[in-house]
């Protein structure tokens, strides 16, 4: 089951303003993986932050005759908030460019979502539970790779899986954030990297305000994906912080070192977030192996932060 909707433009409707307004609204444009005949363009939107979307938005333009046709779509397990998106969509097409539309309610209606907003936590916690909970039936449904492109392509497991990636990668980043934060407090370096933060102007006034303190305003001038540069940030809090070597060792018998594992996980992540391309070599096994590299790399970390600062690190949780 999706949820689909289909917007008819008038004709001599600007091509160029409606990929303004789809480029405002948030859509990324993919690629046209099918070469599907008469798609002028392919869109996606994904809100990867406080766990909002599940399944995002696809958007696809067609020409037909003399009028652009809008469709988009979402899929059976979306959140609140990738309906709400869509309804949004539609209704600012419809505002903007005038015309008609069609929803799987009928013609000119909205989808009704008749459910309460869920909370962060709620949503939080229902994509911690995805992997173990999902129900995926059906022939299409398979657990391996099977080379042929529009049966894998199509494969709904394959497509929840590489849903995950984004997840994953969001807590890893916000786990190095939290730590940098904290040894940010107490480190002796601290000056020298106020002094080349560069504050914008919204970020002192949420300062003055005490929205943010000023080490979560300095967080958000690095990144904190990729293992090198993740190694190149903590160096900037001390140069004899090394957590690139304990990265850059292998797992068990693995040639490949974790620091690699992770700089290609990173990569999936980009790639479909930002392109919308699936991995559809991810089966569920390689999705346990992922999710086991995340948890390895923090331990690693962390008791690297033990040996480096002098205390136990503890799991009790």
């Amino acid at each position: 089951m999706s949820f689909n909707s289909e917007n008819i433009l008038p004709e001599g409707t600007s091509y160029n303003k409606l990929i303004n307004l789809i480029d405002l609204l948030g859509y990324t444009k993919q690629r046209n993986q099918f070469k599907s005949e008469g798609v002028l363009g392919s869109y996606f939107w994904y809100e990867h932050k406080n766990y909002r979307s599940y399944v995002g938005v696809e958007l696809n333009i067609y020409k037909e005759n003399s009028n652009i046709l809008v469709h988009t779509r979402t899929r059976a397990g979306r959140s609140y908030w990738d309906l709400e998106h869509q309804n949004k969509t539609i209704k600012y097409i419809k505002d903007y460019f005038k015309g008609s539309f069609s929803t799987d309610e009928g013609k000119n209606r909205y989808f009704i979502i008749d459910e309460n907003v869920p909370t962060e936590l709620e949503a939080g916690l229902f994509i911690a539970s995805y992997l173990d909970s999902r129900n995926l039936k059906g022939d299409i449904s398979r657990e391996e790779y099977t080379g042929i492109s529009f049966i894998d392509d199509l494969n709904p497991r394959f497509f929840s899986n590489n849903l995950l990636i984004p997840y994953l990668v969001a807590t890893w980043e916000d786990y190095l954030k939290k730590s940098f934060i904290v040894l940010l407090k107490y480190t002796d370096n601290r000056d020298k990297l106020f002094k080349e933060a560069r504050f914008s102007v919204n970020n002192l006034k949420d300062i003055s305000a005490g929205n943010i303190s000023i080490e979560e305003a300095l967080v958000e001038k690095f990144s904190f994906q990729r293992p090198r540069i993740v190694a190149e940030n903590f160096k900037k809090l001390d140069e004899k912080l090394d957590i690139f070597t304990v990265l850059n060792k292998p797992i068990s018998n693995r040639k490949n070192p974790l620091f690699n594992s992770i700089e290609e996980i990173v990569d999936l992540r980009n790639t479909f977030v930002h392109e919308g391309g699936m991995d559809v070599s991810i089966n569920d096994k390689k999705l346990k192996v992922i999710i086991k590299d995340f948890e390895i790399a923090v331990n690693r970390i962390y008791d690297r932060f033990g040996s480096y600062y002098n205390f136990e690190p503890s799991r009790d949780f």
